[in-house]
Formats: structure tokens, C-alpha cells, sequence
């Protein structure tokens, strides 16, 4: 009997191992991209994404991971490449986009000083963090659609459409398009990541001045 349960007890371990492999934390960078970040950018699920803001809770928590790969000693451009080379669409217009976007989100986070571990937990939730540095201390991030959603609903879901600002100054911009936003348009449009329409709906939208 001794020597039959001993035997039991190696076969649930054995059959158990790949379980608890399966749900151990991410230990390293390389981990968090392919376990973590590769499904929350992959582009055929973002493209179901439905809701006002359907790509913004996903954002946020690209960002939490992120950092949190940075904090292991990642390069920031490596882990995000190495999430979408899993997805397979690595080195594609709109995933050198969504990565220049991500990059520079990340690094807005961190001069606003939102990279606490009170803001890392609103982040990792899909929320938006407190400003704690600079002159919008107190204010929260919101998630701005640098083409507005009324102009081209087509980019409502594009992370690389999404530019991290304080919430006053996000609601005093409301959804004015300038020079920058209409240059911007014609480079995504040249790139293949807006429509003709679509840039033509942006053209006739700008504001003078």
C-alpha cells in the first residue's frame, strides 16, 4: 500500500506540473511578452474590440506590463517587438506605429510621475493614474484620441491614435483638428493606416490656424 500511494502521489505531480507551470507568474521580460503583452496587442483581437473607448483599458495595461518589464531590466523596444513577433505581425506599419505610440506613452507617464505604486495598480486594473509631478499634479491621465473618433471612428481602436494627457488639458482640446493632426493623417494615410475617406474626412475638418 505504501508503495502504491507513493506512486499515485509522483503521478499527480507529474500530471499537475504543466498546470502550475501554466500559471506561474511571468519571471522575466521575455515572459511578459510572450505570456502577457503578445495577446493584448494582437491585432486580430484589438480589432473586435467594441465601446466608447473600446482600446483604452487595453492600453493601460500594455503600460503596467511594460514597465513592469522595464523594472526587470528589459528594453522597452525589445519587449513590445517581441510581443508582436508573436502575434506575427511584427515589423508591419502599424506595429512600428503602435510601438513608437506605446514608447512614448510609457515615457509620458513616467515625467508625470504616474509610474507609482498606487498608479502601476490603477494601470494594471485598465484605469487611469494620478499626475503626482509638475503643473498637473492632481489631475489624471486620459487617453486622447489624437484623431478625433467623430472625424475617423475607423482609428478608435488603434493604439497608435492614442496620445496620454492631463484630463483638463484633454478636455480644453476637445476635437480640434490642426496642422500636426493633419500631417499625421497624411503620413498614416501614406502608410496604409487610414483610408482614403478617412483623410479626406480630416482634410475638410481642420481648423484654421
Amino acid at each position: 500500500m505504501p508503495g502504491m500511494f507513493l506512486r499515485l502521489l509522483a503521478l499527480v505531480a507529474v500530471l499537475t506540473q504543466p498546470l502550475c507551470a501554466a500559471s506561474r507568474a511571468p519571471q522575466t521580460p521575455d515572459e511578459i511578452a510572450r505570456q502577457i503583452l503578445a495577446p493584448l496587442l494582437d491585432p486580430a483581437k484589438v480589432a473586435t474590440l467594441k465601446g466608447d473607448r473600446p482600446a483604452n483599458p487595453r492600453l493601460y495595461k500594455v503600460l503596467y506590463w511594460l514597465e513592469t518589464a522595464r523594472e526587470m531590466g528589459g528594453d522597452v523596444g525589445t519587449v513590445i517587438g517581441t510581443a508582436q513577433a508573436v502575434t506575427g505581425s511584427g515589423g508591419t506599419p502599424a506595429a512600428k506605429a503602435d510601438m513608437l505610440a506605446i514608447i512614448s506613452n510609457r515615457t509620458k507617464l513616467q515625467t508625470f510621475g504616474c509610474l507609482t505604486p498606487d498608479g502601476m495598480a490603477q494601470l494594471r486594473k485598465g484605469g487611469s493614474p494620478e499626475i503626482t509631478k509638475g503643473e498637473h499634479a492632481g489631475d489624471f491621465i486620459a487617453l486622447d484620441h489624437i484623431l478625433p473618433r467623430s472625424v475617423v471612428p475607423e482609428l478608435a481602436a488603434r493604439f497608435f491614435n492614442l496620445e496620454a494627457l492631463p484630463a483638463r488639458v484633454n478636455l480644453a482640446k476637445s476635437a480640434k483638428i490642426g496642422k500636426r493632426e493633419l500631417d499625421l493623417a497624411r503620413q498614416w494615410n501614406h502608410a496604409g493606416l487610414l483610408s482614403p475617406p478617412g483623410l479626406r474626412a480630416v482634410e475638410v475638418t481642420v481648423n484654421p490656424g
